[in-house]
């Protein structure tokens, strides 16, 4: 459960306050955790082919978004697809693969960045094409890319607590509606070279979806533990990535390095929660951004490329299912053996910053 770290004095200074928000299960587990990729691809270079006029202006080549990204591709919803359509297919197949009919499901949790209305919550959408039936809670999570881990946590306090028995995570992303924004706002007559880098993290943006059933590990048989991990903000930098359905703005220099920073605090306290070493886990499920991200994330923590799998140089930046949908692939490419250790580590905008141990 939730436990943070807290001082022994109400009159403590406030380098005595709490430095991060610690989590511990004893008896949590993954009883599933699948992902759904778009069937559709969209180049990077047929993105940059849309902004002919302004890259003739600026003087850029094609080819430059991918050289500075690592991104080649990303995937869309086919037309006429929705993306909660893909999030319910995502449930579904999580459900079957944990065992588990859906009268068994006690809370869903949906994380999704991208969401087509204010209200009603989408997850209550998702769960009524699902038939969850009226004993299953339902709500949404948003913590920017931080929103899928964010919902493990709640639902892994859930489960801890004895509130339910069951509960379903997921997320849908649908990046078309705001890369198209962006490329029309590229297109306008007063765009430059600033507002080409600012709205940059925009024409990486991918689709997918992504679901986990978090229970107990009894019903696992110990398999796929969901340990707990640590959480840290720095919320003074909340104004670093902006997004709204017009894009994202962003100073990527300044949102790279005090990620980092806050990677570096975060990780010092998971390993201590987990009573791991630097070298613990074998696999790294790192939030998928970019190549500048990924190698500078895994060469200031000081961990194994060959162990961080990469996903962005064919699916983009695809928002909260950045680190399931690693998750996901990585088991069902047999990357992940019985009793291994998984880390799954996330940075999101406001600044935060999740990481969560799992026990194959």
């Amino acid at each position: 459960m939730v436990r943070p770290e807290a001082s022994h004095h109400a009159s403590a200074s406030l380098s005595m306050q709490p430095t991060a928000t610690r989590f511990f299960y004893p008896d949590v587990a993954l009883g599933a955790v699948v992902a759904e990729i778009p069937s559709l691809e969209r180049t990077t270079a047929s993105i940059e082919a849309e902004l002919g006029p302004l890259y003739r202006k600026l003087g850029l080549r094609t080819g430059w978004v991918e050289a500075v990204t690592g991104i080649a591709a990303r995937r869309e919803w086919a037309p006429g697809e929705h993306y909660t359509e893909a999030a319910v297919r995502a449930a579904r197949r999580a459900l079957t693969d944990a065992g588990l009919s859906g009268g068994s499901v006690g809370a869903l949790i949906c994380t999704s960045v991208y969401r087509h209305r204010l209200e009603p919550t989408i997850a209550s959408e998702i769960q009524g094409e699902l038939g969850l039936g009226r004993g299953c809670a339902n709500f949404d999570v948003a913590n920017a890319c931080l929103g899928f881990m964010t919902g493990l946590v709640t639902a892994a306090n859930m489960v801890a607590l004895g509130q339910v028995e069951h509960a379903l995570v997921v997320a849908s992303e649908d990046s078309r509606p705001v890369t198209q924004a962006t490329l029309e706002s590229l297109r306008r007559p007063g765009a430059s070279i600033q507002s080409f880098r600012d709205q940059l993290a925009t024409l990486t943006l991918g689709s997918a979806a992504a679901a986990a059933v978090v229970t107990r590990a009894t019903h696992t048989g110990g398999r796929r533990r969901l340990r707990g991990g640590a959480a840290c903000a720095a919320a003074e930098h909340h104004g670093l990535c902006k997004g709204d359905a017009s894009g994202m703005h962003t100073d990527s220099v300044a949102l790279l390095r005090e990620g980092v920073s806050l990677a570096h605090a975060t990780w010092k306290t998971t390993q201590d929660v987990l009573g791991w070493s630097p070298h613990s886990a074998s696999t790294y499920c790192l939030h998928q951004v970019g190549r500048a991200h990924t190698d500078t994330l895994l060469s200031q923590l000081g961990l194994p490329s060959e162990s961080a799998p990469r996903l962005f140089p064919w699916l983009g930046n695809v928002g909260s299912v950045g680190v399931p949908i690693t998750l996901a692939l990585s088991a069902e490419q047999g990357l992940l053996a019985q009793g291994q250790s998984v880390a799954l580590m996330g940075i999101g905008s406001g600044l935060n910053c999740m990481m969560l141990g799992v026990e194959w």
